[in-house]
Formats: structure tokens, C-alpha cells, sequence
């Protein structure tokens, strides 16, 4: 693709933390063969970029939009503005990890959704094919099932549900016995926004599934 023909990405970090590069190396450099990625640490910079840019997607890369300082939340304020008319944000990479449980929930009922942090485990899952994806999406590019540790989601509608842990399936640790897991909760989710899409990730560790998965939601 040539440079001129790639779309804009937004990688917003407002808690930037140094090794989010080294854990999602090859998920970044995916992104950039195929987009150019810009990057916002602080509040008026990404203000600053979704005013001037139109972006493919905005991938919110931690838990800076979570915080209550007046800076912070009129990012937010843009962001749902962003997906309202039209736009893709994917919420994932440290989110999970970093973001405080009871600012997870306050995340997302800004957005009016009521989907609450769920359990933290690693399962397989795979793609529910009755799933609502952004237009973008085409649903062969995504990946099979695969096994992640990730933060789950509860309370969200069916077709919200992106993937969701295989028939059966068990919990996976070193540490503790096998157990089955709740069928209700979700790994990766998404709701239709205005005319836009926002999904949560729950993966905690940058698999390559999930790296394959967020390409996808971004229509690569």
C-alpha cells in the first residue's frame, strides 16, 4: 500500500507506560505497514488530533480516559463524538490491565452501555458468529479460536458479545485447578454507537490472536 493511500490510526496513551511498545511490538508494527499511526500522550494533543484528522479508528491504549481531570474527560467527550458520527474506537492493550474496577464500569456507562468488569481468567474463545462488527470487519479475516487471559465483560447484550469462551470450556492456569467458565461473560465485545462502533479487549497479554483480531476490527 502505497504511503499516500494509508488511512490514520490514533493510538491514544494518555498513561503511557514505556513498555506498552515491547509488549505490543508486533501488533504496532503491523499497524504501521499498513497505516500511518499517530500517537497522543496528553489531553490537547489528542484534542488536537481529532479536530484536524479523520481517523479509521482510535485505539485507546490505557486507562487515561478513565481519570475525572477536566482535561481527560473532554478527550472523552471527543471520542464519543468521534464514533457518533461515524467513527471506530477499540478499547484494549493496558486498558484491562490498569484501568481501576470502579472507573471500568464509569468508562462505559459514559457511553451508556452498562457493561461491568466480569471475571479475569484464561480461557479459548472463539467469534460468535451472531455478533454485531463494526462495517469494516469482514468476519473471515478474524481469528479462530484461541486462548487469551483477559479481563471479561458482563452485561452485555448477545449481539454484543464478539467472542466469547468455547462450548465447555474450562479455565486455564498453572496454578489453580481447571474450572468451568461463566458462558454469560465475553473476552471482546462492541456496540453500535450513533452511526459509529466501540469494542472492548479484554486481552491482557498481547496474543496473536488478539493482535490479528484488532487488525480486523480495524478493516485490514
Amino acid at each position: 500500500m502505497a504511503s499516500t493511500d494509508k488511512p490514520q490510526i490514533l493510538l491514544l496513551c494518555l498513561s503511557f507506560r514505556d513498555f506498552l511498545d515491547e509488549t505490543y511490538s508486533p501488533l504496532f508494527n503491523s499497524l504501521v505497514e499498513v497505516a500511518h499511526v499517530k500517537r497522543a500522550k496528553t489531553a490537547s494533543g489528542a484534542i488536537r488530533a481529532l479536530a484536524s484528522t479523520s481517523f479509521k479508528a482510535v485505539i485507546i491504549a490505557d486507562e487515561g480516559l478513565t481519570e475525572r481531570n477536566t482535561a481527560n474527560q473532554e478527550v472523552l467527550g471527543r471520542v464519543k463524538t468521534y464514533i457518533e458520527n461515524g467513527g471506530l474506537a477499540i478499547v484494549g492493550l493496558h486498558f484491562p490491565n490498569f484501568t481501576p474496577m470502579d472507573r471500568f464500569t464509569a468508562f462505559f456507562r459514559a457511553f451508556g452501555l452498562p457493561w461491568k468488569d466480569g471475571d479475569y481468567h484464561r480461557t479459548t474463545f472463539q467469534l460468535n458468529p451472531s455478533a454485531t462488527l463494526p462495517e469494516s470487519t469482514k468476519p473471515a479475516s478474524l481469528p479462530g479460536p484461541y486462548s487469551m487471559k483477559a479481563l471479561h465483560v458482563t452485561n452485555a447484550r448477545p449481539l454484543e458479545k464478539i467472542f466469547v469462551p468455547t462450548e465447555g470450556a474450562m479455565t486455564q492456569s498453572h496454578v489453580f485447578a481447571p474450572g468451568y467458565v461463566d458462558q454469560a461473560q465475553a473476552a471482546v465485545v462492541g456496540a453500535r454507537l450513533g452511526s459509529g462502533h466501540l469494542v472492548y479487549c479484554g486481552d491482557v497479554n498481547g496474543e496473536d490472536g488478539s493482535n490479528q483480531l484488532m487488525l480486523a476490527l480495524c478493516g485490514f
